[in-house]
């Protein structure tokens, strides 16, 4: 279950209150609130000022050199290159191969050898890739270095949110993490400005425009990743110079409460095979790609599609910036909401609502105004949902292993979107795109409809366990915890394995510790968020 404290912070607790009770064994609710140090405060802000902007930076940097493909296509990159509609899709969509198959690696690596190291050298390397694309000359060329560069950035976003995990709890990361995301919009707002300027230097050293894209993106992203080696911290273990021995200790002991006895965090291959056995997982795959391929669609041609609305290369170039800064406010708002009232799927629901009604408007509209409003809905939802939807399955899979397995599984099938998201806008569509619109909605559709069986399944189940073994309650920012009258024990939230009386209601008294902490959302005393 997550409530929402009095400064607007979600915390996932477990509890039950027992309704079938004896006389002389009263239960009342009490309210507990949950304890933080006053301190925590001037901690928090503190963490926030050295490790968020520098992770949003780099983020946004590498996003950015993802999609300027698609700036330069608009400054003659097809017609220098002599490239096809085909070839040009496949040099879009053979990022994600790479992209894909090194994630997972990449994130071991960076448990090696610290983020201090690993993230800038994997910086400093997609940089001079970047910058390389400016000098090819053919078609083979630009296929390789989308290829290295894919291999080069898939460490970055799995590498930073598991970075910024081991220094937030989790009620504090779903908001730390939307800003974070929130640097794909910046990206593609920034973008075109960028690309409309750097364009303005063709024929400068007999460069054309496009080239100097790659090259001046590709350089600001190698110098950002040498200071990177000085900028980035690694754990609160290592003892960081900008906090305090006291101030480390404190956020250690935080991190240590915040996981509890019954956190579940050891290693498990139980826990790993229930991930691949739980249906849930599979859905939230579908969830996942049905907002990755409109994501990265959007992303890489937006460029173009606003283009065919009529507007001129250069204008173009300057005419995706609105949306996308609507984008970024979008996923900041949906962020502060989601977390205010503990809610997600409802958020998912309404947005993917809204990019389906964009994509309708694109392929039916005549009106170039009324499509232009339609790019903002578009871009807008799609991104707001993508930032929501990492937190809503890590709110619904427990417990540790297994949300870390689904988290990594969901986010490698979701990433296979990818591949998709390259071919689905082809030239001779243009500029109307009708297939690219149809299929982005028809994911969409299938996104929505996986949407609502989570929302209606856990949303059964909780009245189920409620109905068998007790509701959980919430009272706006404090918790009611049952507890006996006759010794004021409180029922165990973290580990949720409880007392022996526990453990007879919830018909556990034969298992160990180890087996019910495995149990993680299969547990009597777990709520599904909605």
């Amino acid at each position: 279950m997550t409530i929402v404290d009095d400064k607007h912070n979600s915390v996932e607790l477990h509890t039950i209150q027992t309704t079938n009770v004896q006389e002389n064994d009263t239960i009342k609710a009490s309210q507990y609130k949950i304890p933080d140090d006053p301190n925590d405060t001037k901690l928090l802000r503190k963490l926030d000022l050295h490790l968020i902007p520098t992770m949003t930076l780099l983020y946004l940097l590498s996003y950015l050199d993802r999609v300027n493909i698609g700036q330069a296509k608009l400054d003659g990159l097809m017609e220098s290159l002599k490239l096809t509609s085909i070839q040009y899709n496949t040099c879009l969509s053979i990022f994600y191969i790479t992209y894909v198959a090194f994630e997972i690696p990449s994130n071991l690596v960076l448990k090696k050898l610290r983020p201090s190291r690993w993230i800038p050298m994997i910086m400093i390397a997609w940089g001079i890739v970047v910058t390389l694309m400016g000098l090819v000359h053919s078609y083979g060329g630009l296929v390789a270095c989308r290829l290295v560069l894919g291999a080069a950035e898939s460490g970055l976003f799995p590498g930073a949110a598991f970075y910024l995990s081991s220094w937030y709890k989790r009620r504090e990361f779903s908001w730390r993490l939307s800003i974070l995301f929130s640097a794909c919009a910046l990206a593609g707002a920034f973008g075109g400005v960028l690309a409309f300027g750097i364009g303005q230097m063709r024929g400068i050293g007999g460069q054309e425009g496009w080239r100097w894209i790659f090259y001046i993106e590709g350089t600001v992203t190698v110098i950002i990743g040498v200071a990177a080696f000085f900028l980035i911290n690694d754990f609160p273990s290592d003892r960081p110079k900008f906090l305090t021995e006291e101030e480390c200790d404190r956020t250690i002991t935080r991190l240590q409460n915040d996981a509890g006895p019954g956190a579940g965090e050891h290693f498990s291959w139980k826990q790993v095979r229930a991930a691949f056995l739980d249906w849930k997982i599979y859905i939230f795959c579908l969830c996942n790609i049905s907002t990755i391929v409109p994501f990265s669609s959007l992303s890489l041609v937006s460029p173009t599609i606003v283009q065919g609305l009529g507007f001129r290369s250069y204008r173009a170039q300057l005419m995706t910036t609105p949306p996308y800064v609507f984008a970024f406010i979008a996923t900041m708002t949906t962020a502060y909401f989601s977390d205010r009232y503990a809610r997600r799927a409802i958020f998912i629901m309404f947005w993917v609502i809204v990019v389906i009604i964009g994509f309708i408007i694109l392929i039916v509209a005549q009106n170039l105004n009324v499509k232009y409003f339609a790019v903002f809905l578009a871009i807008g939802g799609i991104s707001a949902c993508s930032a929501i939807f990492i937190t809503f399955i890590s709110c619904n899979i427990s417990p540790h292993t297994k949300r870390a397995t689904a988290l990594a599984f969901s986010m490698s099938v979701g990433n296979c979107g990818g591949v998709i998201s390259g071919q689905i806008y082809r030239s001779q569509d243009g500029p109307r795109f009708i297939l690219g619109h149809g299929i982005n909605l028809g994911f969409c559709v299938l996104g929505l409809i996986a949407v609502i069986i989570l929302f209606i399944s856990f949303r059964l189940e909780n009245h189920r366990r409620d109905r068998l073994y007790g509701v959980v309650s919430r009272d706006d920012s404090t918790l009611s915890v049952t507890i006996k009258e006759s010794n004021k024990e409180a029922v165990d939230v973290c580990g949720g394995y409880g007392s022996e009386e526990d453990r007879r209601k919830w018909g556990y008294e034969h298992m160990s510790e180890e087996e019910i902490r495995d149990l993680g959302d299969k547990h009597v005393a777990w709520r599904y968020i909605l």
